[in-house]
């Protein structure tokens, strides 16, 4: 419970701050649809601002948590019937097995254009095009040196093998399967810019009001 415990307690300061700031800048009080409009706001930040703070949560207990599976994520399936999930717009990995999530990990680089594949021997292989080159990741998340140009001496199949992992369409995990703002970076602008509408359609209101 300490990574959804840290997720909650950080969206409900980023929610005290933000109406605090807000009060502070209009000098006045705000009622409670405005509050909420807010907390949506901060809400929205958070999950488009979500491959930057993810990285600041501890690192081994967030390796064995899992989150929630990009909207966009690709699917890969190593030889031995194992699947990774590489999200690429936050640049992390999940694998699944038999029993469902066994472990998740960050890559290095990654790149609206990064590719994936899986090696001969079950590793991961990413080529990053924003560093233009091709890092191994052992199934546990560890790097293989060295780092190579991409694709380059790459011995592997882009195909996908026979596999029996249970694997989710957004999470097994039900504190990540309800966490709609964390599903994509965009989905955190599409709440943002829902919260900013509510906001605007507030303003004038409050200005007709004697």
């Amino acid at each position: 419970m300490l990574i959804p415990g840290i997720i909650i307690v950080f969206a409900v300061l980023s929610c005290i701050v933000s109406i605090k700031g807000y009060e502070y800048w209009n000098e006045s009080s705000s009622d409670t649809v405005q509050m909420v409009a807010i907390c949506v706001i901060a809400v929205g930040v958070l999950g488009f601002s979500e491959p930057l703070w993810l990285r600041f949560l501890p690192r081994d207990t967030l390796n064995r948590f899992e989150l929630p599976n990009t909207l966009d994520a690709d699917r890969f399936t190593a030889p031995d019937g194992h699947v990774f999930i590489v999200s690429t717009s936050i640049l992390h990995v999940q694998r699944y097995g038999s029993e469902g999530f066994e472990n998740g990990f960050f890559f290095v680089g990654g790149g609206k254009h990064s590719s994936a594949a899986v090696s001969a021997s079950g590793n991961l292989v990413i080529c990053s095009s924003s560093r233009r080159e091709m890092i191994t990741y052992t199934p546990d998340g560890d790097e293989i040196p060295p780092r190579k140009p991409c694709w380059d001496g790459f011995e592997g199949s882009f195909s996908y093998y026979p596999s029996s992992a249970k694997v989710p369409g957004i999470a097994f995990n039900l504190f990540s399967a309800l966490a709609v703002p964390l599903w994509h970076p965009y989905v955190g602008i599409m709440i943002l810019m829902f919260g900013v509408a509510i906001l605007k359609d507030l303003s004038p209101r409050k200005r007709e009001v004697p």
